[in-house]
């Protein structure tokens, strides 16, 4: 396997050389024999941010290919009392080995398993799973092994079952029922949120989120694990709800189950999705932590980026309604001209743009309000 050297963050790594696993002139991580994957930068710096503020003990990389994440974890973010790099390929830990030598880490334990067989083994307080698709397969053993207060990190990249472009698998890795509505990038992430939730039951324990996005191609989410049946089962109550779209006059609202119900506006039979997370996407002390810690980590690439979008959610976590989709939402009402999102925030008052939807925006003012300002 010929090697190329990069840098990402303060860190110097060994990957797989994107030019010899060329085919048509065109690269996919997924061809090279370690996975390594540039656009997800982005992810790693904000996690980089996020490990900085939690500190947590013992870090647990299940899937590590070329190791990069908990590398930069323990050299920029925090030097943890105990750092676990794991992956089932061979050829990754041989790189993962390499990798942690060429930044002079020699406290790692590095394992060549299975993610979920390892997971149900230890104890950690925080665990990062990062797949190549559906973090599904990883929810369970992951809630297991974190301790009471940790934080279980988890991507996902298969938005299609996710965001309802594919109904009978989002039915099959999620438990929901979904389909395409305005708000689906949102949605999304409650139905990913709400199958972890529900897993976490199985073990009477509950997650909470404390940091989620949607970036490029995938959701980000940071939860805090908690223990207790009755807390599991609280959350579960509270929660664990439905969401309803009118696909005639675009009302929509959180249900309490997916039977029939009619718009209140309109009449229409609602569309519903579900079950998924009701509750708030975001702790407004944690997302204030991130917003200070992230001025020390000049250095990343994506400073800017980081600032915007940590800023931009921030502003949109003061509202605890699924955001609107403007056009959606005008073409569904057949208004001719759609005003600009800064006429209609201005004449909301209470509104926020959200980082979900360049043309959508959040607030708890009543539909009406919100049609009147369309119209105005």
């Amino acid at each position: 396997m010929k090697l190329k050297e990069i840098v990402e963050g303060k860190v110097k790594i060994f990957i797989p050389d994107p030019n010899e696993y060329l085919v048509n002139g065109k690269f996919d991580p997924a061809w090279a024999p370690v996975f390594y994957n540039p656009k997800m930068i982005f992810n790693r710096d904000l996690s980089v941010i996020v490990v900085s503020v939690v500190k947590p003990k013992i870090i647990v990389d299940a899937l590590s290919a070329t190791g990069v994440r908990g590398i930069r974890y323990y050299i920029e973010s925090w030097k943890s009392e105990e750092l676990i790099l794991n992956d089932k390929n061979p050829e990754a830990i041989k790189l993962i080995q390499l990798n942690l030598k060429y930044n002079n880490i020699e406290e790692a334990k590095v394992y060549n398993r299975d993610a979920n067989s390892l997971l149900y083994e230890i104890k950690a307080d925080y665990v990062d799973i990062d797949p190549f698709g559906s973090p599904a397969p990883f929810i369970l053993s992951s809630i297991s092994s974190i301790i009471r207060n940790g934080i279980a990190a988890f991507t996902a990249t298969d938005l299609s079952p996710l965001e309802g472009s594919s109904k009978l698998s989002c039915r099959r890795k999620y438990d929901a029922i979904n389909f395409k509505l305005s708000s689906s990038k949102e949605i999304g992430i409650r139905i990913l949120i709400g199958k972890i939730i529900r897993e976490a039951a199985i073990l009477e324990k509950t997650v909470y989120p404390l940091f989620s996005f949607y970036a490029d191609y995938y959701y980000r989410l940071f939860l805090k694990v908690d223990k207790g049946a009755k807390k599991a089962d609280k959350n579960i109550i509270n929660n664990l709800k439905y969401f309803g779209e009118c696909p005639r006059c675009g009302y929509q609202q959180f249900l309490q189950d997916n039977c029939k119900t009619l718009c209140p506006k309109c009449g229409t039979e609602m569309i519903i999705v579900g079950p998924l997370y009701s509750g708030p996407l975001i702790d407004s002390e944690f997302i204030r932590l991130l917003i200070e810690a992230h001025e020390k980590f000049t250095y990343i690439s994506t400073f800017d980026r980081v600032k915007k979008l940590l800023n931009l959610i921030s502003n949109e976590s003061k509202y605890t309604s699924v955001y609107y989709k403007l056009d959606k939402l005008a073409s569904k009402l057949k208004i001719p001209k759609l005003p600009s999102i800064a006429n209609v925030l201005e004449c909301l008052g209470q509104a926020s743009r959200t980082h979900f939807d360049p043309k959508g925006i959040k607030t708890d003012k009543e539909y009406e309000e919100i049609i009147k300002c369309l119209k105005s």
